[in-house]
């Protein structure tokens, strides 16, 4: 659910850093969360897909229900709400 302006904010969390990532309207993926967090983990290239890999599984931090990755964000996630990004690749094993 957006907020009073009509977008929405979810926090991505991959590996050791979190991410707020505004999602507009929220008409995207839930996938598309997990690429972008993955892709800011690198904070200097934003190529972070070359250590992590791409997104396999995204939990509710509340809760800790598994999130389909297919699900439209509007669906299934509320503003402001945590999200944990499991990744295919470990950074540790990619260096």
């Amino acid at each position: 659910m957006a907020d009073d302006s009509g977008f929405l904010t979810v926090f991505v969390h991959v590996h050791d850093k979190v991410f707020p990532i505004a999602a507009g309207d929220g008409s995207q993926r839930v996938k598309w969360l997990g690429h972008v967090a993955i892709a800011r983990w690198d904070e200097e290239h934003n190529q972070g897909w070359r250590r992590l890999g791409i997104p396999t599984n995204i939990e509710a931090v509340e809760g800790g229900f598994e999130v389909e990755l297919n699900s439209v964000i509007k669906d299934v996630l509320q503003n402001n709400e945590h999200i944990v990004v499991r990744t295919s690749l470990d950074p540790a094993e990619t260096r």
